[in-house]
């Protein structure tokens, strides 16, 4: 389309160049002729008319005066002789005329004013012929002034009208190329708006002030999010996207306003549904590089989410499982020693829980792990909490605490909570509720630790607590 225009623009100032240099030419032919009327039969005839009354004079002078005023005489001479070259140089006719002219002017004043002996007949005819000669050149002039001033004014009334027509044509062609530009532009304008309105239907985006106020929102984004557009414009763009996160919302907001580019998956809640998006912020900036606010461009990945946590997740408690467990541990390790947190990793066995199962089957053996998973989610529910379902009748948690009392505290409110829940069974060699055997180990953060061996720890901690059941033992990683 741009090619198209460049083109119709290309052509119009064609025809502009080509009609200025008609215009030129036609003035040029014009300026032409009437130069040549001025320059050749007008000089001619001025000539001639000061030749005639200079020999007039001559004529006149000779007859009044007994005697002649020679000087004058030559004075007047030299003027008409360079008034014949003149004529010579700008007549248009034939040189012969001008020649004959020149030679019975020259008869004629030698005979008038140096030769004594001429009879005044004699005199009097070359007189009439040099009239004659210089009346023949004068009208010559006169006509060829006449006919070049009928070309000018020929050349006058056409050439306006060869440039009306030929500026009328261009018109013609210019409005049509301005017609058809006009019509590819609202059919450009057409497809943006139809384009324009895809992405608005279509894709999740945003855009958002410097201030993070939301000003433009795609309807798209808009249904996502359950809301109205006209109730988003204007909106914290934290409230709407990092509400659940403060942390991520800071992380993201030093990257954009440092220029950098921010990737992450976001938690939202609409209609009391968590669902996830996926986002991209962009930091915009002006034509004189500064900063003007950024761009939001957003998937959803709920769907993803939801087969990620599927992936990670026990299907009977929902809790994670121990594809994950390994990941996590390491990290919150890692963290741990960091922010020389204390963190506590403990395994946790319900006593006699096949005897449980033989007795009352398999199902009411399910409700019981869910009814212990529930427990542990309402309890390890901050968020550097961690709970899982490493197998069977095992589960697995980790969590943070200011000193190791406060920990073993702790794990005595769990493993009395569960045992609190008050399921009968009548196999268990230690209570008539089911209760569950904890392993426990902990470490200070000022020391560096490896995951695996604190895990190892508390599990050697939970075989000897299944020794004595339902009892809890932790000890300080490295010293029993």
């Amino acid at each position: 389309m741009e090619k198209h225009f460049k083109i119709q623009f290309s052509l119009v100032i064609f025809l502009m160049f080509v009609l200025g240099i008609v215009s030129i030419y036609f003035l040029e032919n014009l300026y032409i002729t009437t130069k040549h009327m001025y320059e050749h039969p007008y000089t001619v005839s001025n000539k001639l008319k000061e030749i005639k009354i200079s020999v007039h004079q001559i004529h006149l002078s000779t007859l009044a005066v007994d005697e002649l005023d020679i000087r004058d005489i030559g004075l007047e001479d030299a003027n008409n002789r360079k008034n014949l070259n003149i004529i010579a140089a700008q007549y248009l006719g034939d040189q012969q005329d001008v020649t004959k002219a020149h030679e019975l002017y020259d008869k004629w004043l030698s005979k008038k004013v140096y030769d004594s002996d001429s009879t005044i007949e004699n005199e009097q005819v070359i007189f009439e012929q040099l009239l004659q000669a210089i009346e023949f050149l004068s009208l010559f002039a006169d006509n060829k002034a006449i006919s070049f001033y009928e070309q000018a004014k020929k050349e006058a009334q056409s050439y306006p009208l060869y440039i009306g027509v030929f500026l009328f044509v261009a018109a013609i062609i210019s409005f049509l190329l301005l017609m058809r530009t006009l019509k590819e532009l609202a059919s450009i304008t057409g497809h943006r708006k139809q384009y324009l309105n895809l992405i608005d239907q279509n894709v999740m985006i945003a855009a958002i002030e410097e201030d993070s106020r939301v000003f433009d929102i795609s309807n798209r984004l808009s249904r996502f999010l359950s809301k109205r557009k006209s109730d988003l414009i204007g909106d914290q763009f934290k409230d709407i996207f990092f509400a659940a996160d403060d942390n991520q919302f800071e992380e993201m907001w030093r990257r954009v306003q440092s220029g950098a580019t921010w990737h992450g998956d976001v938690q939202v809640v609409s209609n009391n549904t968590i669902r996830w998006l996926g986002i991209d912020v962009l930091p915009m900036q002006t034509a004189g590089s500064e900063y003007s606010g950024f761009r939001l461009l957003a998937s959803d990945i709920t769907s993803r989410k939801s087969l990620e946590k599927i992936s990670i997740t026990d299907s009977l408690t929902g809790l994670l499982n121990r594809r994950s467990f390994d990941e996590t541990l390491e990290r919150q390790t890692k963290l741990a020693a960091r922010n020389k947190l204390l963190l506590t990793v403990a395994i946790l066995d319900v006593d006699y829980f096949k005897q449980y199962n033989d007795t009352y089957g398999h199902i009411f053996g399910d409700k019981v792990l869910t009814n212990i998973a529930a427990v542990l989610s309402k309890m390890l529910a901050r968020p550097d909490d961690f709970v899982f379902r490493i197998g069977g009748e095992e589960f697995c948690f980790l969590f943070n605490s200011n000193t190791g009392d406060e920990s073993r505290a702790y794990l005595e409110k769990i493993r009395q909570a569960i045992q609190d829940l008050n399921i009968v069974h009548s196999q268990s060699e230690v209570h008539q509720y089911v209760t569950i055997s904890i392993g426990a180990a902990f470490f200070e953060g000022a020391h560096i630790a490896d995951g695996k061996a604190l895990m190892s720890e508390a599990d050697d901690n939970l075989y000897r607590a299944k020794e004595i059941r339902n009892h809890t033992v932790q000890s300080v990683y490295g010293q029993l």
